[in-house]
């Protein structure tokens, strides 16, 4: 009888996790005010691999650079 509860039990506890996990997944992200974007013309590169990426647009509440080879890419300044 006591192996039953426990199972129950564990079940309860997957279940209530997967539909959280579910949840979490099927919440879109907040939009971005369109306010809130900004023209840019910055390159990056990659110190890694020797990725270049020229941004054109940027959030101006989150302006880090993007991330490559999970690292943060350097900005390119032209002389």
């Amino acid at each position: 009888m006591l192996r039953w509860l426990i199972a129950i039990l564990i079940g309860i506890v997957v279940w209530r996790v997967s539909v959280a996990i579910i949840r979490m997944l099927a919440t879109p992200p907040p939009e971005i005010d369109p306010e809130d974007i900004v023209e840019t013309l910055q390159a990056y590169r990659c110190t890694i691999c020797g990725t270049e990426v020229t941004m054109t647009v940027t959030n101006v509440e989150q302006q880090a650079p993007p991330r490559h080879c999970r690292e943060d890419m350097d900005p390119v300044f032209d002389p």
